[in-house]
């Protein structure tokens, strides 16, 4: 059966796991619940946890169900709104009181609330302070506070809906064992049963760029306008959302297919904060800095390849953080200019490319010595060297100058090669990162210490206990090191400006 673009990249997931996952090629078909206890979805946090959790089931099954305990109308209202906006690729999501509802109906059960039901498919979470907490075994989860936090909120229903998908793919434990009673703290990324850490600041002063709106991004969206953020954020994004992009970005739904990303994470900040979208390249965005826009202090980056994260730190700001993620990986990097931290320039690096001769004579069939010698002919002694493939398409050619026929050898490599698939991705894992990285800008604002200069990082199917810290000073051949004082100079003039 083909997979619809819609669930292209949570299918591509699963399937990099083999013979470690005996249901990778059906999951989505499989049947899931989504429920909670009255006390707990009544708090700030179990209404993040219930919402979120939502928003990142419909994009791994087709077949969820909401089932409420009574006396939470306001909150139901809110999970058919977004529902509805969300739902694709199959039937709408269905909402059933939650009294006589047999588990047995279902594959999976997601619950927000304290009570394990070991024996069934069964999976509680909660958040509680800077905790976010899991269980899929035997062991209850502890009672939680009041005090709202959407960063661990999210990555509880994050942490959840892994859980769940391990259940639907027939993960097998060795792989990734079920989490029992597990609290982690967003706060210190350490296993910690108590240590709630310390309450959000009353208002967060906030500078931002925010570069990238895709998967990691949305999460970052989410919870800007979830936090007491005040200030301005740009926007930076030049592509619109695809079919692709629904299976793994925690807002949307098919009514923004075809939306410019930047100008979706204008409209969802807006009237929270000052925040203005830019649907451009970064290097054209920066044209606008120092003039129309101001230089920003904090860069939050979500993006997938090594030359846009160089172009976030060629801005120089005083602190680039970067969310990365690989199938089942989250990482999170904090670069702050001053210190020896490794720059993202120094962190990420483009491997060796191919040698001109090198590619020019595999695609032409050319000896790379003769496509070295570009001004002059191809000859008859070329099409007999030449591999045996490539002899015929040679033979055509042969008198005419030798740049001429690499160039087209090329331009007919790149568009007869195959188009790529899309990136695995699946959105619990790139919204945990997003949490990961609005951790350490929440940190950055209010002045806490971290662990993670530069790089912290988990396997999500393995769970927070797999989470290591990664160091990395700077590297002295980086421009971070070679230019450092013409980048101080260019620095000091934009606080003069």
């Amino acid at each position: 059966m083909t997979t619809p673009l819609s669930m292209s990249r949570v299918v591509a997931t699963a399937e990099t796991l083999g013979q470690g996952a005996a249901d990778s090629h059906r999951f989505a078909q499989k049947r899931v619940l989504l429920t909670g206890e009255a006390p707990v979805l009544a708090t700030p946090n179990g209404r993040v946890c219930l919402l979120s959790s939502l928003r990142l089931l419909v994009r791994i099954s087709r077949d969820v169900t909401v089932a409420l305990p009574g006396g939470l109308d306001v909150l139901e209202r809110e999970c058919r709104v977004v529902a509805e906006g969300i739902a694709f690729g199959g039937q709408p999501v269905r909402f059933v009181p939650a009294s006589g509802r047999g588990v047995g109906d279902y594959d999976a059960v997601l619950s927000v609330g304290t009570l394990a039901r070991p024996g069934e498919p069964w999976t509680v979470i909660h958040a509680d302070g800077w905790l976010a907490r899991v269980s899929s075994g035997a062991r209850d989860l502890p009672a939680p506070g009041v005090a709202a936090n959407p960063i661990a909120a999210l990555a509880a229903a994050c942490l959840g809906t892994g859980e769940v998908f391990k259940r639907l793919i027939g993960l097998k434990p060795e792989r990734g064992a079920l989490l029992d009673g597990v609290s982690w703290s967003l706060y210190s990324y350490a296993l910690t049963a108590q240590e709630t850490g310390p309450a959000l600041p009353a208002v967060i002063e906030t500078d931002l760029l925010v570069v990238g709106a895709g998967a990691i991004g949305n999460g970052l969206l989410y919870l800007l306008g979830e936090l007491p953020c005040r200030g301005r954020v740009s926007v930076v994004d030049g592509q619109a959302y695809g079919e692709e992009n629904l299976g793994t970005c925690l807002l949307i739904g098919p009514g923004e297919v075809g939306t410019a990303k930047a100008l979706f994470g204008e409209r969802v900040l807006q009237g929270r904060l000052a925040a203005r979208g830019f649907v451009e390249k970064l290097d054209r965005f920066a044209e606008r800095l120092g003039t129309e826009v101001p230089h920003p202090k904090v860069v939050l980056a979500g993006l997938d390849n090594i030359e846009a994260r160089h172009a976030v730190q060629d801005l120089w700001p005083d602190l680039a953080i970067d969310g990365a993620i690989g199938p089942f990986l989250c990482q999170v990097g904090r670069h702050p200019f001053e210190g020896d931290v490794g720059c993202l320039r120094c962190v990420f690096r483009e491997p060796p490319g191919e040698a001109a001769e090198v590619h020019g004579s595999r695609a032409s069939g050319l000896a790379a010595t003769r496509v070295a010698d570009a001004e002059t002919l191809v000859a008859e002694g070329d099409v007999l060297a030449a591999p045996p493939e490539k002899r015929a398409w040679l033979a055509e050619r042969v008198g005419r100058p030798v740049c001429s026929v690499v160039q087209e050898a090329i331009a007919v490599e790149i568009s007869s090669a195959p188009t790529p698939r899309f990136s695995p991705s699946v959105p619990f894992v790139a919204c945990l990162s997003a949490c990961m990285v609005a951790s350490e800008f929440v940190k950055a604002a209010a002045g806490w210490r971290t662990m993670a200069e530069p790089r912290v990082q988990f396997d999500l199917l393995r769970g927070p206990a797999s989470v290591m810290t990664i160091e990395q000073v700077r590297r002295r051949s980086c421009l971070c090191v070679e230019r450092r004082a013409n980048i101080e100079r260019l620095r000091a003039r934009r606080t003069e400006t």
